[in-house]
């Protein structure tokens, strides 16, 4: 039987999850958020619901979405061979225009700001070192699409980790 405060617990649970799902587009990992958000919830009850075995299920999945965002990210770009500095500044122009653009479009404007900071810190710094504007639009592209690939990855696992969440939560 659920009390007034079980809701409380569970829907500040799931707005959690949610943060942790969404905070990914900021750059910060948020497949951890909700690992760290299931292990809390397991805690509470007594890891009778969240088990020991799911939350290694979900610690594996975390990893595996911060290794394959890192490599998606930068596996297009490093194989077009940037000028140094390219990979750096994509990924940090990236996070910095996700800030600025987010309180657009209701929050989905860090999507289309993570992806055109990526596109342009990539093709700003490779046009200021080769001077070449084919090559720096080439790397540009490369890094968005990789950007795009690590983005979707991770998104992915976070859903499927929410998902085996509320498989649990709403099974008992």
């Amino acid at each position: 039987m659920f009390t007034i405060l079980s809701w409380i617990g569970i829907t500040l649970f799931i707005i959690v999850l949610l943060i942790g799902a969404f905070s990914i587009v900021f750059g910060i990992p948020g497949t951890w958020i909700i690992l760290l958000d299931a292990v809390f919830y397991g805690w509470i009850t007594h890891f009778k619901i969240l088990t020991p075995q799911i939350l290694i299920v979900l610690l594996i999945l975390s990893v595996c979405g911060e290794i394959l965002e890192f490599l998606l990210s930068i596996k297009g770009v490093k194989r077009s061979r940037p000028s140094k500095g390219v990979v750096a500044v994509s990924f940090f122009s990236g996070i910095f225009l996700a800030i600025m653009m987010a309180p657009i479009f209701f929050g989905f404007g860090a999507i289309l700001g993570a992806l055109i900071g990526t596109f342009g810190g990539a093709f700003l710094m490779e046009y200021l070192a080769q001077r070449r504007l084919d090559h720096a639009m080439h790397i540009g592209w490369k890094a968005f699409w990789g950007r795009l690939m690590g983005f979707l990855s991770k998104f992915a696992i976070a859903f499927t980790m929410i998902v085996l969440i509320f498989l649990r939560l709403f099974s008992h």
